[in-house]
């Protein structure tokens, strides 16, 4: 099972990988949308995490792309500094699953990460 990882923030890379580690995933890193899209064509792709500081990222394009280039529904959880408001509002309305600070994502990463695989589970 694959966490796909659109960032360009190594220190979040690394956070990341071990909270994935913790739920049996292996990350794949992506560093622009085009690269997270393909990424998460692969049935294997559980969940998609976005950095909302990725310079140039629409997440609503984003969002429409990953819906539209899997059958089966991909988790989408956003995160972005607590300052951006805007950005966090934008990927609310985009209709991530889950919109969060980098705050909350870095306290409680892992169990943010399980109760995101175990709903998508339930819902296949």
């Amino acid at each position: 099972m694959k966490l796909v990882l659109l960032s360009q923030d190594l220190m979040l890379a690394s956070r990341v990988e071990g909270a994935a580690r913790q739920n049996r995933l292996t990350v794949v890193h992506a560093a622009d949308p085009s690269e997270a899209v393909v990424a998460c064509t692969d049935d294997a792709a559980r969940l998609l995490l976005v950095d909302l500081r990725l310079p140039g990222l629409d997440i609503q394009e984003l969002v429409r792309w990953v819906r539209h280039c899997r059958e089966a529904k991909l988790p989408i959880v956003a995160c972005g500094p607590h300052v951006h408001e805007a950005r966090l509002a934008q990927a609310q309305e985009a209709g991530c699953d889950l919109v969060v600070t980098r705050g909350h994502l870095d306290r409680d990463m892992q169990s943010i990460f399980q109760q995101l695989l175990v709903a998508n589970q339930e819902q296949r």
